[in-house]
């Protein structure tokens, strides 16, 4: 991991490599990750969660009908204000289970240059301004949802696919994508530690938003249930692999090409037949 100023930090690779997954430094949040998988999965299978957020399309014959994250299994509706919070905390858990996996490097970077006694709580620091950072991005979506969730039909997940298509061509995009690879210097000790683990999480998470933003966005207008998953399943295996493997522009570009042609698809059935 290059610092900035391209001075080189200490290698989380070489660091957390351990015979054991379970000495790796970034084990706990490879656990809490998959446990918001679980969870996702579990409410999603329940029926308590319909969509990743509140004006998410709804299935064939319910169009003008749309269920928030907040419904409980037993259909029951909530306030406006207890149903936003639902949304939002479904939102974070959601972020939680697809961005920490990508935010593992960085992770690994605070874990390995902190000092032990401090290790646990700089990680957590960072991790919690990380997540902070798209849980603010949801809130935005849910203030927005009025404006394109009365788009019709497949007409949402169509521009949504379209707008990230063209998001993934662009220079901004691929500048992004170099700042998620890149790290800053932690001091050790003291007020300067905690500071600069915030500053780093601010910093990763503004970067990831910057590079993953319209990716994210298609997950919320993409469907709900099963569809909402699959699309979960996919848009973490891209942002994963474009954090992880050696030619992320590679991975960027094959990216945009696909969700151009599921674009256009979705862009065809929305056309009246």
């Amino acid at each position: 991991m290059v610092l900035e100023g391209g001075a080189r930090a200490r290698s989380p690779r070489r660091a957390s490599a351990s015979r054991w997954p379970w000495s790796r430094v970034t084990f706990p949040y490879e656990l809490v990750a998959l446990a918001a998988w679980i969870a996702v999965i579990a409410l999603t299978v329940t029926g308590a969660v319909h969509g990743a957020h509140p004006a998410a399309p709804a299935p064939a014959g319910e169009a003008h009908h749309h269920v928030t994250p907040a419904h409980t299994a037993h259909g029951a509706s909530d306030s406006g204000g207890t149903a936003a919070f639902g949304g939002l905390a479904t939102w974070a858990l959601m972020c939680a289970a697809m961005m920490l996996p990508a935010a593992l490097p960085a992770l690994a970077h605070v874990g390995t240059n902190s000092l032990r006694r401090c290790r646990q709580r700089a990680m957590a620091g960072f991790a919690a301004v990380y997540l902070a950072v798209w849980t603010g991005y949801g809130a935005l979506l849910l203030v927005s949802a009025p404006l394109w969730s009365r788009l019709p039909g497949d007409a949402a997940p169509a521009c949504a696919l379209a707008l990230a298509a063209a998001w993934q061509s662009t220079a901004h995009k691929r500048r992004a994508l170099r700042d998620c690879h890149r790290s800053s210097p932690l001091p050790l000790s003291g007020p300067r530690a905690v500071t600069g683990t915030v500053r780093f999480g601010l910093r990763h998470g503004g970067a990831c938003l910057r590079s993953c933003w319209a990716l994210m966005a298609v997950m919320t207008a993409a469907g709900q249930g099963t569809v909402m998953l699959a699309w979960m399943a996919l848009l973490t295996g891209l942002v994963t692999a474009e954090r992880f493997t050696r030619r992320p522009g590679r991975t960027t570009r094959l990216a945009a090409a696909a969700l151009a042609a599921a674009a256009l698809t979705a862009a065809l059935a929305a056309v009246p037949t």
